[in-house]
C-alpha cells in the first residue's frame, strides 16, 4: 500500500515551480505541425487533436486556432496525418 500523502498547502502566487506560458518568436507554422504531429505520434486521431485547438487549456494550440482560424487548423491536421499517418499500438500478435 503507497503510504505517501501529498503535502496540503496553500497556493502561492510567487511559486518558483508554478508553470507560466509565455509567447516567443518563431516559426508558428512549424509549431502548429510539431504539435499536431506529437499528438499522432501518441496515436490520437483527427477529431481528439482538432479538440485541442478548441480547449483553452492548451494554451499554445488555443492561442495558434486564434491566429490561424478553426479552418486552417483543420487543413494543416489533414496535410500532417496524411504525411505521417497517426500510430496505432496493439497488444495483440
Amino acid at each position: 500500500m503507497n503510504d505517501l500523502k501529498v503535502p496540503e498547502k496553500e497556493c502561492d502566487p510567487d511559486d518558483p515551480m508554478e508553470l507560466h506560458a509565455h509567447a516567443v518568436p518563431g516559426d508558428a507554422g512549424l509549431m502548429l505541425d510539431q504539435l499536431i504531429e506529437e499528438f499522432a505520434r501518441m496515436g490520437w486521431d483527427a477529431v481528439r487533436i482538432e479538440y485541442l485547438f478548441q480547449d483553452p487549456f492548451y494554451q499554445a494550440m488555443h492561442d495558434l486556432k486564434l491566429k490561424f482560424g478553426l479552418d486552417a487548423i483543420r487543413a494543416r491536421i489533414t496535410a500532417v496525418l496524411s504525411r505521417h499517418g497517426v500510430l496505432r499500438v496493439s497488444g495483440e500478435q
